[in-house]
């Protein structure tokens, strides 16, 4: 690379992805733009500053040679490309890392099938044990019963009582499994809806944002897909304009990391989020001071009031003018301007599950 460079003023997010295949073609990824592959190192770049140029600053982007090596890189609106001088030596990834990851899950699926077929094979010969409480290491079937009593809640209408609960089974599976557990990510969406039918949508959206997240950074792209068309769903049934555009920042950022098939999903929040700002909202109006209105005089109603104001000058007395006349008519309603809220930094995938 040309240039070394300190990246201490260059925000964290977005970071784009440039994966280099072994005929030289590149696959570009990430925030704003559509993942494509394109024929030289070059041309990759320039769409990566393309974003860099939207968002009016220089952006992140990690280079990954065929080799192995990565090169964390950052890229200007002018496409000006230099190298992040960490200090350290560069990283150099694992080739195959996918193929690893994708055996771990299956080595962790076979146990899984493993010791369930054992217990079904020793129930015959013991009593079946008792369903384990919350917070017990173990998979989903621990916290069946809870989310089944969450589930209880809020098809009775309890939607108060059901948000509590799946809070407190939140936390506990998140504390025992990791935040990214697949368990985890399933009571957390059952907490977003909860907090949603509770009457907290902008809330419930923030949960579903976090889950679609964490399904995407796990490789799963239906599951992410699936919990972003619930969070967008969601979204656009907000009816207030402001409390919109507040949890429209959630789906925006969540629908660039998750823009849907050709990025359709994220052309169509960027849309809704336009129309709301185009809503004009109207200002309230003012309650009027009551004031009492100044009678209209009629001419010898004029005459007298001359007269008395003359012999008050004569005889050096202050007259009072009359009050004046306020009106209680309500200002005109006029749109309110409205800039677009501010971009979410992502969430860090924290922890990884086990």
């Amino acid at each position: 690379m040309s240039t070394m460079r300190e990246s201490a003023d260059v925000p964290a997010w977005p970071v784009y992805a440039l994966t280099v295949h072994d005929d030289g073609r590149v696959l570009a990824s990430g925030p704003l733009i559509e993942t494509s592959g394109h024929p030289t190192r070059a041309a990759a770049i320039e769409v990566v500053a393309g974003a860099a140029g939207r968002l009016g600053r220089s952006v992140r982007a990690t280079a990954s040679e065929p080799d192995g090596a990565v090169w964390p890189l950052i890229v200007s609106p002018d496409g000006e490309v230099s190298e992040v001088k960490t200090g350290r030596p560069r990283a150099a990834a694992p080739r195959k890392r996918a193929e690893k990851r994708r055996e771990r899950r299956q080595e962790k699926d076979r146990g899984r099938r493993a010791a369930k077929s054992a217990a079904k094979e020793g129930s015959a010969a013991a009593p079946r044990p008792a369903a384990p409480r919350p917070g017990a290491p173990e998979g989903g079937e621990a916290y069946a019963e809870s989310l089944a009593q969450v589930t209880d809640h809020l098809d009775a209408g309890r939607t108060d009582e059901a948000r509590a609960l799946a809070t407190q089974l939140d936390t506990q599976v998140a504390g025992v499994l990791g935040v990214s557990h697949p368990v985890a990510l399933g009571v957390r969406e059952v907490r977003a809806r909860a907090t949603a039918e509770a009457g907290d949508p902008v809330a419930g959206i923030q949960l579903y944002r976090d889950v679609a997240e964490r399904w995407h950074y796990r490789g799963d792209a239906e599951q992410a897909e699936a919990v972003a068309g619930r969070a967008e769903k969601l979204w656009t049934g907000i009816t207030d304009v402001e409390r919109a555009l507040s949890a429209g920042v959630a789906v925006v950022r969540m629908r660039n990391q998750i823009p849907g098939e050709g990025g359709a999903a994220l052309a169509s929040v960027l849309a809704h989020r336009e129309r709301l700002l185009r809503t004009p909202v109207a200002e309230a109006a003012p309650e009027a001071t009551p004031a009492t209105a100044a009678p209209v005089a009629d001419a010898g109603t004029a005459k007298g009031t001359e007269a008395v104001a003359g012999r008050g000058a004569a005889a050096g007395a202050e007259v009072p003018e009359p009050p004046v006349a306020v009106s209680s008519a309500p200002r005109s309603s006029r749109p309110r301007p409205r800039t677009a809220p501010s971009w979410e930094r992502p969430a860090v995938n924290a922890r990884k599950a086990g």
